[in-house]
């Protein structure tokens, strides 16, 4: 009897472990996820799946380069930009405070560089307004933020000033882990894709791993150009395969690397 008993309750755990098991890269049914953390995946039919703080909302921080990159990317790419980092730039602090020396487009996306991207965005906003009037530059700032400034954005035909709020050192830029996610998703989104890919390919392991197709970035919320009086910081990770993308939001600071694996860890990637 005992023996029939232990039969039926195998059966019924058994398929539990093989879903729990799956191969690497397609993540777990059911991540183990730490105490605040949010994890969502959304993939290019239009399926999501969201586990813990999925739906609370926070500071884009660092990842509003992401929105610069859909925005700007590719007219970037093609100007080839650069700009020197000094840690600071009127009274505006870098994410390292050090700075990170001379940077084009894609060591800054890689390093987070939010002065760089601060710099490039004032830059663009001036060269729109000769090229498409404030009206037009208006809208099409506001078709890639829209998803993540909710009500806060001021209605008005003007285009605002590029302060730091436009890389995600304010309240102005919130969303979502599954937000994010499924916005990343979003047919609509290859050509951002396709840019990061295209960014990471000639970075170190670890940003994009050598055995998948997977590429990752990481981002603070705020960033140091605007700590929080306590200092606290929490930390995204995005990041895509081109079929599925995934989002982990931590409401702790981690260093960047500490982030990657820990997002790695929950979609069953080695970590090297």
């Amino acid at each position: 009897m005992r023996q029939i008993r232990w039969f039926i309750l195998l059966a019924f755990i058994s398929p539990v472990f093989v879903q729990c098991q799956q191969a690497p890269g397609s993540g777990p049914a059911a991540p183990l996820l730490r105490s605040g953390e949010g994890f969502a995946w959304a993939s290019v039919d239009g399926t999501s799946k969201g586990f813990g703080e999925e739906a609370t909302e926070a500071r884009l921080g660092g990842l509003a380069n992401l929105l610069w990159l859909r925005l700007e990317g590719e007219e970037w790419a093609a100007r080839m930009v650069s700009f020197k980092c000094k840690g600071e730039l009127n009274g505006v602090r870098c994410s390292n405070r050090k700075g990170h020396g001379k940077v084009n487009l894609a060591k800054a996306t890689l390093e987070g560089c939010n002065l760089a991207f601060l710099v490039w965005s004032m830059e663009s906003a001036e060269r729109w307004k000769k090229d498409y009037g404030e009206g037009v530059a208006r809208y099409r700032l506001d078709q890639v933020f829209k998803p993540f400034l909710g009500n806060r954005w001021k209605a008005g035909e003007t285009l605002p000033v590029m302060g730091a709020e436009w890389t995600g050192d304010s309240e102005l830029l919130r969303t979502t882990p599954m937000v994010l996610a499924k916005w990343l998703a979003d047919p609509d989104q290859e050509p951002l894709l396709t840019l990061c890919k295209r960014l990471m390919s000639g970075a170190f392991d670890g940003w994009i791993t050598k055995d998948s197709e997977w590429w990752f970035i990481v981002g603070m919320a705020p960033t140091a150009l605007m700590l929080s009086a306590s200092g606290d910081t929490s930390t995204w990770v995005a990041g895509s395969n081109g079929e599925r993308s995934v989002v982990l939001h931590s409401p702790k600071t981690l260093g960047k690397m500490e982030a990657l694996a820990r997002m790695k860890e929950i979609l069953l990637l080695p970590k090297k």
